[in-house]
């Protein structure tokens, strides 16, 4: 490997005009200067485009319509020249040595394919989450080479993303030869589809961390979409995925799997009972859950509990929160 090898960083961007100034300059003031600044434009309606036009110079801009943020990521690498791609949603910031030192552990470590930095996450006025990889508490239960702050990850992780995704896409560093192997984003998943890629990717590369908060991630209500339907959605389509992918690592994870499957069921179909009353849709989901976990805890009662009339069942809701 090149000492010096040039990163072609990819930011992504939808109506986050007010961000990417922010974003763009923790870029440019990188101390690692090998790099190119790609920013792919999905159909932005605000004022996106003249808010980019002092950036001109020093980057690479590219408008298309609106196509997802899969999409606008694929772009980006199919547009990336160099070796190893950074990703960087708009809203989110890098400190000023984020690339130097993991340009430096994977130097001196070659094996690495993928390495991903801690981070903290912050709003408008203050840090809302200090440590990330600190609040997943998941390194404890794999194999790891320990390297300072930096610790390779010596077991293929496809068993850990069934239950968990570590990875901050801001955070990641990638060899292009990976994505090129097995495939990019997918475009068709309506969200996930960073999990997808790291499941894939877990079938046969070596993924690595560095423990220093070396990545901002920006929470706000734009990028909440937790009290919808779409993220249980996404969860059971990319779990289905998986499950139907068949290679002999499905095969020995299959009970893991089911499991995985079933839970996202079962709370697709909580959710349709207790936040839309939608007993029936609701039961189309408890039944799911059973037949990939027949031994699944609640999921029996509360497949009953949607035969009960609607009246009665939601008397008993109210008796029981009183």
């Amino acid at each position: 490997m090149s000492s010096s090898p040039f990163v072609s960083v990819i930011i992504g961007t939808y109506n986050h005009g007010q961000y990417l100034p922010s974003c763009i300059d923790s870029v440019l003031k990188q101390s690692y200067r090998n790099l190119e600044i790609i920013v792919i434009d999905d159909g932005s309606t605000d004022d996106t485009k003249n808010i980019i036009e002092p950036y001109q110079d020093r980057i690479n801009y590219r408008y298309q319509e609106n196509q997802g943020r899969g999409a606008s990521r694929n772009a980006g690498i199919e547009q990336a020249q160099y070796d190893w791609i950074a990703f960087l949603d708009a809203d989110d910031l890098w400190v000023p040595d984020k690339l130097e030192k993991q340009i430096a552990a994977i130097t001196e470590h070659p094996e690495i394919d993928l390495l991903v930095t801690n981070a903290c996450w912050f709003d408008d006025t203050t840090i809302v989450q200090k440590d990330y990889f600190k609040s997943m508490n998941l390194f404890h239960k794999q194999a790891v080479t320990h390297h300072g702050h930096l610790h390779i990850l010596t077991d293929l992780l496809f068993e850990l993303f069934i239950d968990e995704n570590f990875v901050n896409l801001s955070s990641v560093l990638i060899r292009k030869s990976c994505l090129n192997d097995i495939g990019l984003f997918d475009a068709t998943l309506p969200r996930a589809q960073d999990r997808d890629l790291w499941l894939r990717l877990a079938r046969r590369y070596r993924f690595a961390y560095l423990d220093e908060i070396l990545t901002k991630s920006r929470t706000h209500t734009l990028n909440d979409g937790l009290r919808t339907i779409h993220p249980y959605l996404s969860r059971i389509q990319l779990f289905e995925k998986a499950y139907k992918f068949g290679s002999d690592l499905e095969i020995k994870h299959d009970t893991r799997l089911r499991r995985r499957l079933a839970m996202c069921h079962y709370e697709l179909g909580h959710f349709f009972l207790f936040k839309l009353d939608e007993q029936q849709k609701a039961r189309e989901q408890f039944k799911k859950a059973l037949e990939f976990d027949p031994a699944g805890p609640n999921t029996k009662l509360f497949y009953n509990a949607t035969f009960i009339p609607k009246p009665i069942f939601n008397g008993l809701r109210l008796s029981t929160n009183r």
